[in-house]
Order: C-alpha cells, then structure tokens, then sequence
C-alpha cells in the first residue's frame, strides 16, 4: 500500500484522519492532536517575542508546541537538553521558553486549560524557519543551525522514496526527539506518513520489548549506544517477527553489535551517517560476508572527496548555500560508495607537540583487544593526552590472565612508534561502555568527567556478560578507591562491606532484584583484594527466594561469595 505524506505545512489544513500517536497502547488521534495544539496557541498567543526555546519529554506535545509556534510565526529553538548550564548558556537572544524548563521560574510549562478562540489554520511560507537546532559538536561549543519548514519536507520526502512506509505500524525510539535524527525519523516522518508514533521514550530495551508487544507491527529508531547494550537473555523473540526495520544513527555501529542486534529482531539495521546541518546523507547495511560495509548516498543526495580528502555533500535540504563539507576523511570506491577514515580537525599540541587525536584512536582500535577508543586531552598541571578504551571479549579475557598495567604498557608501545614519549596518554581509562548521552552522541565533558579528581568509590567495569540470567562484571580495583583510605595503609585491603555494597548495586542496576535487604546468608571472605588487582564477580538473583548469590574470584582464586537475601 502506498502512503501519500501530508507535507508538515500542510498537516493542520488538511487535517488527515489518523492515529497520531500512542502511549502504551493508548491511540492519540488528529482531533486530540490538533485541540492540544489550539490549546498551547492560546498559552502563547498573548506572549511577545520570535525565538522560543522548547524542551517536552513527550513527544506528542513537542510536537504540538512545535505546530503551535509555527501557527504564530515564530521559530521552535531546540535544545538538546534541559539542563541548567545548556539553559544559561544557549539563553542568549531567545524570547522565551516554552514546555518543561524546571530550573526556570518565568516558562509557559502548561497548554492553556481553555480555548479563548478557535485559530484558523494558515499555511507557513515554505522558507519560513521552523526550527534552530543546537548542537555542541566535537569542541562542546554550541553551534546554531537552522531549518525551513520546506528543508524539513524535503528531507522527509527523500526518505520516503528510499523506504516507504507500512500503514499501520509504530514507530518506537530509544533516541529523543530534541535531536534533529530523533526529530525527523522518529517524529516528522511517521507523522507525515500516517503512522503513529511512541510519545513516550524507551529508555531500556526492556521498554522496547513491553511496548512492541502491544502493536501488531513496530519500527525502532536507536543508537549505536542503545543497541551496544541489547541483553541478549530477554524475551526478543516475542516480537522479532513483528519489527518492520530497525534503524540507527549518531555514529557508525560496530560490525559485530549490528550483526547481534539484527539477529535478535530479525530484521538488518540500517545505518544512517549524516548530521544535524546536513540532515541524512548516506546509509548502509553490515552483513557477515562484508568485511566493511561502504556508505551509499541517500537519493538526490551527490557526494564527493574534497581535496582535502573530506566529504563534500550537495542536497536539495540544505537550504540556500545547498553545499556542505563534512570534516570526516572518506575514501570512494569506483561505484561513488565511501568509507570512513578518520577526523581531519583534532589536532592538539601536547608539550609543544601537535598530536593528531584521531591517529592516537585509529592505532589503538586496529589493535585486536580493542572495540572503541576515544582520545582527549585533560588540563592537569600540563595539558596531557588521556585515552578511554572500551575491550572487545578478547580483551577482556586478556584482562584476566595479566593487569590492566601491562595492557597499557603494550599500547603505549604500540604508539610510541609513531610518538615521542612527552605526548604519549598519561591517563587511561578501560569501560564497559563509552559515556554517550541521551542522543546517543558522546559529548567531550563526558569523557573528561571519566578523569575528574571526584570521589572514587566503584571499581572500573570494563566488561560485562550476562549468560542465562548470570551476571559477570570484569572489574579493575583502583587504587584511589575512598575504601583504602586509612583502612591498613601500610597493606591497604578492599573492606569487606564495600564488596557487599558493590554486589547489591550492581545486581539492582543489571538484574531484577527488588525488595529491601533483609539479611546476609554463607559470607566467606577468604583472600584480600588490593588495589591494581583485576577481579570477576559473578551474580546470580533467584527470584523466588529472592537471593542473590555473588562471588569476587581472580586468577588467586575466590575472594569471597555470599547470598544476599532480600523481603
């Protein structure tokens, strides 16, 4: 079936007769939409000013604040979070803010209760600026772009003609709409193409699951940061026939993380590379026979190298300029397909050295233990180069049989080959996961905050399995631990307690743990662990006796077990 799009301008004259969007199950249908959207006109019709900030969690009423604003002739500047410090920061010439702005006292936070008169429907002129998007880039510096309400057409409509849509399906999504991909898949587009969307957020994939399983057929718009975490011990068969596609975007995906992902819902996850100036550009899909799967331009999209060997995008939703350099190197093949290879604008100077950021990332990920790597500097006494390093299974297990200081000793050989040892990283850090936000971007004061001089009070979680409902956590125990401090300093020891109070958080964030603690059953603590050592522990929760069985075991042996026993 065929859908013809309500182009977004065009939407509240025409009034399509659909099902607009869901919560849990709930239809919203077009005359709730467009009375919610008559009643945030009359919040706003009295207020002054051409610039009003908009944040909502939920994604029906961001849009009709949206819709509403653009009835008023006024542009939607989205933030891509909430925060106190975005909301000082990026305040400067905005007129007003308008939906869930809790750090500030002068915000229209609520749709009027009444409608004081009923709005006529107007269509906007198609260059009139619809939205400004705000994004921190690389640098963290907020940068402003902004968008007409015919590039967003525009963009909707290529993609349309690429995928068209299934009539009837849900469009879920792990990423939020205050960033421009959430925005545009996860909103404009199922709303423009008669699909309802998920108003609410799917913060775990165990949301995903609940939700999914209420609709006949759903799509899910995701990150590599979400899809990264899919526990493959939950119930995924129970809606792996009903995903229509699976879509991802922010960053390239590992290989290894599409292949599991696409498995477990039965589907191909398709990739979208792009950003917020230049919209969705290119895609691809990552198969097993593929050793690296090449990037396709989206149609009436034209791609090229620059001279520089960076990518220049030409598309009809760019707006005025239609011309965009993008600072990734690319490297064509003979069908006009690419592949990335790398940043051209991280170069830092580290004692006077220029040290290129992005060559550090590309040596260490070509190393077989290694699945993401991310360089930065931090500012100590001197500026200093610092690495974030994320293990694949190899490295996990390589882990165990050794030390963390002996895996940094055979990176830093590897790099010193390339540098001298002034701008080596003099700070390392080894996660089970990359810091990445909401968006599923990966700000740099995420990085930097993994560096900070606060308090140290959890090991260093560098792997994580779970296999039939057990939890395994790889774990560095640093020796700046708040645990060590006065407790033998001579021979400083991980007390016990701290063992215990790691077991239970642990177990409550990654296993169905409830209830109240209620007593301690078998506590055996028969080896120290000391700082520097690499340490597994092992969870297992039985839900009917409500226990949860833990075990602190290295290459010495058992540390210690236990039951943990809750009411």
């Amino acid at each position: 079936m065929v859908i013809d799009l309500t182009p977004l301008s065009k939407w509240l004259v025409q009034s399509p007769n659909q099902v607009v969007a869901v919560r849990s199950g709930e239809q919203i249908l077009t005359r709730e939409f467009v009375d919610r959207v008559q009643h945030w006109i009359c919040a706003l019709d009295q207020q002054q000013g051409k610039k009003w900030a908009v944040y909502h969690s939920e994604g029906l009423d961001f849009l009709a604040i949206l819709f509403a604003l653009w009835q008023l002739g006024r542009t939607a500047c989205v933030f891509g979070d909430n925060r106190p410090g975005t909301v000082t920061q990026l305040a400067k010439g905005i007129d007003g803010f308008v939906g869930e702005f809790p750090s500030l006292e002068s915000v229209i936070g609520k749709p009027a209760t009444k409608i004081s008169r009923i709005w006529h429907w107007f269509i906007p002129d198609p260059d009139f600026v619809a939205i400004e998007i705000f994004t921190s880039g690389s640098t963290g510096d907020p940068k402003s772009i902004t968008k007409t309400i015919a590039q967003l057409e525009r963009e909707i409509e290529t993609l349309e003609s690429l995928w068209p849509s299934e009539a009837g399906s849900v469009v879920l999504a792990t990423v939020s709409h205050q960033h421009f991909f959430g925005m545009i898949f996860a909103l404009f587009w199922p709303f423009s193409s008669n699909r309802a969307f998920e108003s609410k957020l799917c913060e775990f994939p165990e949301d995903i699951i609940h939700r999914a399983k209420l609709y006949s057929r759903f799509s899910l718009i995701s990150s590599p940061s979400h899809l990264g975490r899919f526990n493959p011990s939950l119930d995924w068969g129970s809606i792996s026939s009903s995903c229509v596609y699976l879509v991802s975007s922010s960053a390239p995906l590992a290989k290894e993380d599409s292949i599991a992902v696409g498995k477990l819902l039965n589907t191909q996850v398709r990739e979208i590379y792009g950003s917020s100036e230049s919209g969705a550009v290119a895609w691809r899909v990552q198969q097993d026979i593929l050793l690296d799967a090449w990037w396709v331009a989206i149609p009436r999209i034209h791609l090229e190298p620059t001279e520089a060997g960076t990518l220049s995008v030409r598309s009809p939703y760019l707006g005025e300029q239609g011309q965009l350099v993008i600072p990734d190197r690319v490297e064509f093949n003979a069908q006009g397909c690419f592949k990335l290879i790398g940043r051209v604008d991280r170069v830092v100077k580290v004692e006077g050295k220029r040290v290129s950021l992005e060559s550090i990332e590309r040596l260490l990920l070509n190393h077989s233990w290694v699945k993401n790597v991310h360089a930065l500097t931090v500012e100590r006494i001197r500026i200093e180069t610092a690495v974030v390093i994320q293990l694949n299974q190899a490295g996990i297990m390589q882990l165990q049989e050794t030390d963390i200081k002996s895996l940094i000793v055979e990176f830093k050989e590897i790099l010193s080959e390339h540098y001298e040892a002034v701008v080596l990283p003099r700070r390392w850090r080894f996660v089970e996961e990359m810091p990445f936000n909401q968006q599923g971007k990966l700000p740099l004061s995420n990085l930097q905050a993994l560096f900070d001089k606060s308090e140290c009070k959890w090991p260093q979680v560098v792997g994580k399995q779970l296999i039939d409902g057990k939890l395994i956590l790889q774990c560095y125990i640093p020796a700046q631990l708040i645990y060590f401090d006065g407790h033998m300093p001579h021979m400083p020891i991980l007390p016990g307690i701290a063992q215990l109070h790691w077991a239970e958080a642990f177990g409550r964030k990654w296993l169905p743990v409830r209830g109240r603690f209620g007593r301690l059953e078998a506590i055996k603590f028969q080896q120290v662990i000391r700082p520097g050592y690499m340490v597994s522990l092992r969870l297992d929760f039985n839900d009917e006796s409500k226990k949860l069985s833990f075990r602190y075991e290295s290459k010495k042996g058992v540390h210690s077990s236990g039951r943990i026993c809750f009411e």
